[in-house]
């Protein structure tokens, strides 16, 4: 029993990350994400109609924004249940978001 704890205790001290979920991100990593350029996409499942065409990529901006942080930092999301295009726009932008900081991260 005594061999399994052990064991237990040496794996979760190796299993640290980066950031604690506990411990908010430096304030300068929310400012860089805040403000950093958004690649939009060239098309959207909304192209046909121009209103929902913005509301995609005024969401996308947000979640792009969001996955750059590489945390549950949630800028503008949307609620459940909220208007499609916003959904999809924000959902989109954060996994792109995400793939960027995970890109950033391994290049370092």
């Amino acid at each position: 029993m005594t061999i399994i704890f052990s064991s237990l205790l040496a794996f979760l001290a190796a299993c640290q990350s980066d950031h604690s979920a506990n411990v908010p991100p430096p304030a300068d990593v929310l400012a860089d994400a805040r403000n950093a350029p958004v690649p939009m996409p060239v098309t959207t499942p909304f192209d046909a109609t121009p209103r929902l065409r913005d509301e995609y990529l005024e969401a996308y901006r947000d979640g792009y924004r969001s996955g750059l942080t590489g945390m549950n930092i949630i800028f503008r999301k949307p609620p459940a249940g909220g208007p499609p295009a916003r959904s999809a726009g924000w959902r989109d932008g954060g996994d792109a978001g995400l793939k960027e900081y995970f890109f950033r991260k391994n290049r370092r």
